[in-house]
Formats: C-alpha cells, structure tokens, sequence
C-alpha cells in the first residue's frame, strides 16, 4: 500500500489500452488505431481504480487509443480532457505498421538500442526529443495547477518510460529497462521540498485502488 502527503502535487501517467494492432504485434508509432475492445475494457478498469482520487485535470496525447481511455477517464470526473501534442507517441518513422520481430533483427535498430541519445529512428525521432516534449508536458500541467493536486497524463509506454527514467534522475537510454503495461497506472511526486519521486510504476488498476492518502510520507512496499 502507498501513503503520501496530501500536499504533494501527484501525476498519474496512465499507458492507453490495447488495439489490434497490440494483438498482431505491430509497432504503432503515430497511426491513429483505435481501441479494440479489450482495450476499452481495460481504460474502463483503469477509471475504475481511481475511483478517491479527485483528478483536478486529464491531458492526454491526441491519438485515438489515448484520447478514447483518456476520455474514460475523465467521464467519471465530470471533467474534459485536454489534449497535448507534446505526449504523442514516438515518430517512428520506417518502422510504423512492421512487426516488432521484424524491426528487432534490423541494424537499425541494434544501433538505437545501443545510442538512443543520438541516434534517429528511421525517418523518426531520436530519445533526447522526446524526453524534451514529454517534460515540457509535464512541467506545463504542474504549473497549471496548485500545489497538491492530482493530474493524470495519459499517453503512451515509450514516452512513460522516458518520463520515469527522467524524474528518477536515470539516464535516459535506461527507459528500455522498464515495464509500462497496457492501461497501467504510474505515479509521480512532486514537492517544494523534495526531489520528484516515483511513487509507482506499472500498477494495475486493481491495485491502484488501494492506494491510500493518510499519515505520514513513508516508501512504497510491495504486497
């Protein structure tokens, strides 16, 4: 179970549901495919699992598959999502529409596994930019709101990975070594007294639902 303080200002980065394209194994990039219908169900459960949580504001990236669990989301607190260009999922060039198998043998992608930093996807973005745009993003929301409120940003697994990678202080090429799960909930923190901190990654919403606001700020453990 987390606690926290309630005068930290929390953003919850929720991963969008599945689509079909999830199913075949088809790298997405910036194609605009729509929920399927187990996708739905799990933005459905991700609303469900913040159900205590007075969100104060919803963005999401513009894509259809994060705008529609976005807007699940948001349904359930009377509130409109706003949408942000900046945490669009990857432009991954070439690469959109192939099978993830297909892409993993390229050299292309060995040499973007092995230099993210500086190295472009084919016909796409390299790490660093979108690292930038997602950070901005976040940064805007916070400004946006008081102190102590909740946001949830909901986008997409590479650009929350890069987004946990970068508030933990990790170097960005380490975002590859963490789990964003589809329709997941992951929580940041954020304090005048503190560094951010990463409350939680990957939970399901089932779990999320535990999350409790009393006491004092003591670490997360796992159950």
């Amino acid at each position: 179970m987390l606690v926290w303080l309630a005068l930290d200002t929390k953003v919850f980065l929720i991963r969008h549901g599945v689509t079909d394209w999830h199913r075949e194994g088809k790298l997405l990039g910036r194609r605009d495919i729509p929920l399927n219908a187990d996708g739905i169900a799990q933005a459905q459960r991700a609303a469900d699992g913040l159900v205590g949580i007075a969100l104060a504001e919803v963005i999401s990236s513009p894509l259809q598959r994060a705008l529609h669990t976005a807007q699940i989301v948001a349904r359930q607190f009377g509130i409109e999502v706003a949408r942000d260009h900046r945490l669009i999922d990857f432009e991954v060039g070439h690469w959109s529409g192939m099978r993830l198998d297909d892409i993993a043998v390229t050299a292309a992608y060995r040499e973007f596994l092995a230099n993210p930093l500086s190295t472009h996807i084919p016909g796409g973005e390299n790490l660093e930019q979108v690292r930038k745009r997602a950070v901005d993003a976040i940064e805007q929301a916070l400004e946006d709101n008081p102190p102590g409120a909740d946001i949830a940003a909901v986008t997409h697994s590479g650009v929350i990975r890069v987004l946990l990678a970068h508030y933990l202080g990790a170097p960005p090429a380490t975002y590859h070594r963490l789990q964003v799960s589809s329709a997941s909930i992951s929580v940041l923190a954020f304090s005048d007294d503190q560094l951010p901190r990463v409350l939680t990654c990957n939970w399901s919403a089932d779990r999320l639902a535990h999350l409790g606001r009393q006491g004092d700020r003591q670490t997360t453990r796992r159950s």
